[in-house]
């Protein structure tokens, strides 16, 4: 009785105050009423501006381009994490300032790098303002100013990506707490001061996919929303459990999310069309390739909210034919734990009782550790096993990094490789194997590297692959020391958890070093398939400026010749992209000669050439050149040298872009006959050698007409029949 005297009188104390002090914009008590104060229906199905419908104001919606797509009611905004935000004012008298209530429908596809806002009504360093937003996790996080004290509050639960779900906040300062509620259930309630919320003296900016608190990583702002967003509103008075059903019942959201997008890169004619690429965002490291579901699937290092490597997940493809992809949604993420960093990269496999699988590296921020995961839906989510970490850490034998397992079963039992190195010797692989997939046991250093024979000291991306014949490739990639990053194999027998070579220089997998971290298997027909990286090379901010970073290579077919050297061939499936011809037989290349091709022009073609070399000292290509020669990239060999030349030096006025040379050796007899299939395609070359080698390079021109393509000979002359296919895909 005493205690409910005491509380009667606080209250009565606390209205007394309200009374005597007038609010400028006064809102009622908290009361089982909600009163509507603004609504952002982001119903408009065209322009570039939505409506707030109780004033009438005109908010700017601000991107690369602007999205809409099925919302909870009409449409609903699309927002790519990286550039759309919704921007304008909205008059601070008539925001509550002690009874808050704010409603919206979210449907997260990536979670952001900082704290990403839904809805933020802020200005930066002035302790006024409220915002909604979610974390790197996808938990809920309020940032509010109460009596122009800033407070912040973050859930334990997170929003589930892909799906709408509905939330809402309420701060009640009258009755000292807030609270969050996610789907109709209340997730957090906390106490807050007695007082009011505070605003800005007129307006307030408001911001719908973007925080104002100004969060950055380097260039990138990691304070966007990625996804959907519908339905905010903003009220006065209390949320209580009885007014959140009521909003709610007024929407019966979609059950499955399709996010609706179409970015124009007409403009941009460095973007390739029939290479694997995400639609926006930044790629990485191809692996997993798998066939399961009907389907192949490959796995990828994904960040769709940032142009590199920072809180990194699993992008997702899928093909029925290895050349056309369609991405999906990523399947794993970064969670509180041992994983909080980053997901990194792993490998895929069918276990022996049928269930798709995963392995992969998970950070924490001060070391990697190994998990795994399951799929019951052919790979379209994963769920991780719940007694990760498998492996916790690197053994006590490596001192290097520990990263990108790859696994596979033979002989009753999974193996699985990982790489590491010895900072006194070199880069090397690890050995786990397992009988259940889930207890793993350490089998020591499977094999070691010599970095003072320029092997490097670390090796990331290793793969065992067993050829048809008994031999075993190891494949790992060098990462960069004073050189490039390079990719390189031997020949050998992988036994007892110990991989023995049978020589002991490695082989350089690229004729000319550009395509990185290969992801192998059979496809149907029993063809060793492989997909790698070819990355962009490029200043970061001409990334930013595209929108998108590296993107992954045509498929090729991995066969090993009678001296066990690997012979890399085009897929054949790569055929069906060929789109109208134009032959040219028996064509006289001279030096000094030009237009053999007839003014043929484009960025993205096959050409499939076969070329007498003759008398010539120089035979090659020029690509992406300008009417005028402002601009041109060529790919040449020489019989002198006996190397392959990629020449970017002339390919861009642009200095953001790389415009090295590179060179790789390679053995031709002067005067014989070649076999060249080079595929073209924006900003990328792929190049098969006499169906046996391989190598890729990157161009990026400024100028709209750097589409010439051309033959060129220096020393000599040499004959040729050319074919090119126009790739319209």
């Amino acid at each position: 009785m005493f205690c409910t005297i005491i509380l009667a009188f606080f209250v009565a104390l606390s209205c007394s105050k309200s009374d005597d002090n007038p609010d400028p914009n006064p809102d009622p008590m908290p009361s089982n009423d909600l009163r509507g104060v603004f609504e952002f229906k982001l119903n408009e199905s065209t322009g570039s501006v939505t409506t707030e419908t109780s004033t009438g104001n005109s908010f700017d919606i601000l991107g690369s381009g602007i999205n809409r797509m099925t919302g909870v009611q009409g449409n609903a905004l699309f927002f790519d994490g990286l550039s759309n935000n919704v921007k304008g004012t909205l008059p601070s008298s008539l925001i509550p300032n002690s009874n808050l209530t704010v409603s919206l429908w979210a449907s997260p596809k990536a979670y952001p790098i900082g704290n990403g806002a839904m809805l933020a009504l802020t200005t930066p360093s002035t302790n006024t303002g409220f915002m909604v937003g979610i974390n790197k996790f996808g938990q809920i996080v309020v940032q509010y100013n109460v009596n122009n004290t800033f407070y912040e509050q973050v859930t334990n639960e997170s929003i589930d990506r892909d799906k709408w779900n509905h939330i809402v906040v309420g701060l009640t300062p009258q009755k000292k707490y807030i609270i969050i509620y996610l789907n109709g259930t209340a997730i957090k309630t906390t106490n807050v001061a007695t007082g009011t919320i505070s605003w800005p003296t007129t307006t307030t900016e408001v911001s719908i996919g973007k925080n104002t608190m100004g969060e950055k990583m380097g260039i990138y702002d990691v304070d966007y929303f990625s996804g959907a967003l519908d339905e905010i509103k903003i009220y006065a008075g209390e949320a209580t459990q009885e007014n959140v059903n009521k909003i709610k019942a007024n929407y019966t959201p979609p059950s499955n999310v399709s996010y609706s997008f179409n970015i124009d890169y007409s403009a941009d004619s460095n973007r390739p069309t029939y290479h694997a690429i995400p639609d926006y965002g930044w790629a990485n490291e191809s692996y997993g390739l798998i066939y399961q579901g009907n389907k192949y699937h490959m796995f990828y290092q994904k960040n769709e909210v940032f142009l590199g490597i920072s809180q990194q997940n699993w992008g997702h493809f899928t093909s029925t034919d290895l050349v056309n992809w369609d991405e999906q949604n990523a399947v794993l993420w970064p969670t509180p734990g041992w994983d909080n960093f980053g997901i990194w990269s792993g490998d895929a496999i069918i276990l022996q009782d049928g269930t798709p699988a995963v392995v992969y590296t998970g950070v924490n921020g001060i070391k990697a550790g190994i998990g795994t995961a399951t799929s019951t839906d052919n790979y379209n989510t994963l769920v991780k096993n719940p007694n990760n970490p498998v492996i916790a850490g690197a053994p006590s034998d490596v001192n290097m990094d520990f990263r990108d397992p790859y696994v596979w079963f033979k002989d009753g039992k999974y193996h699985m490789i990982i790489g590491s190195g010895v900072s006194s010797t070199g880069g090397n692989v690890v050995y786990y194997s397992s009988t259940n997939f889930n207890n793993w046991t350490y089998g020591g250093i499977a094999f070691q590297g010599n970095k003072a024979n320029g092997e490097g000291g670390f090796w990331e991306m290793p793969i065992v692959y067993e050829f048809p014949n008994g031999k075993d490739m190891l494949l790992v990639q060098k990462t960069p020391d004073a050189t490039p990053a390079v990719t390189f194999y031997w020949i050998g027998q992988f036994e007892n958890g110990k991989f023995t070579p049978d020589f002991a220089t490695p082989k350089k997998f690229e004729v000319v070093n550009g395509f990185l971290s290969p992801t192998v298997t059979k496809d149907t027909n029993g063809l060793i398939t492989a997909i790698g990286i070819i990355p962009d090379e490029v200043n970061a901010q001409f990334q930013k400026q595209q929108g998108w970073a590296n993107l992954f290579s045509v498929p090729q077919v991995w066969e090993l010749d009678v001296n066990n050297d690997v012979i890399i061939k085009p897929h054949p499936n790569l055929n069906s992209l060929r789109g109208n011809a134009t032959s040219f037989n028996a064509l006289s290349i001279t030096d000094g000669g030009s237009n053999y091709l007839n003014n043929f022009n484009s960025r993205h073609f096959e050409m499939e050439a076969t070329i007498n070399t003759g008398t010539v000292n120089v035979i090659g290509f020029i690509f992406g050149k300008t009417p005028n020669n402002e601009e041109f990239y060529k790919v040449s060999y020489n019989m002198t040298t006996q190397e392959w030349i990629v020449d970017a030096s002339n390919s861009s006025l642009n200095t953001q872009v790389r415009r090295d040379v590179r060179k790789g050796a390679y053995a031709i007899t002067p005067g014989s006959i070649i076999n060249v299939r080079v595929f073209i395609d924006g900003s990328v070359l792929e190049v098969f050698v006499n169906n046996k080698s391989h190598f890729t390079g990157r161009f990026f021109p400024t100028f709209a007409n750097a589409t010439g393509v051309d033959l060129f000979a220096t020393g000599g002359t040499a004959t040729a029949d050319v074919t090119l296919y126009n790739i319209t895909n």
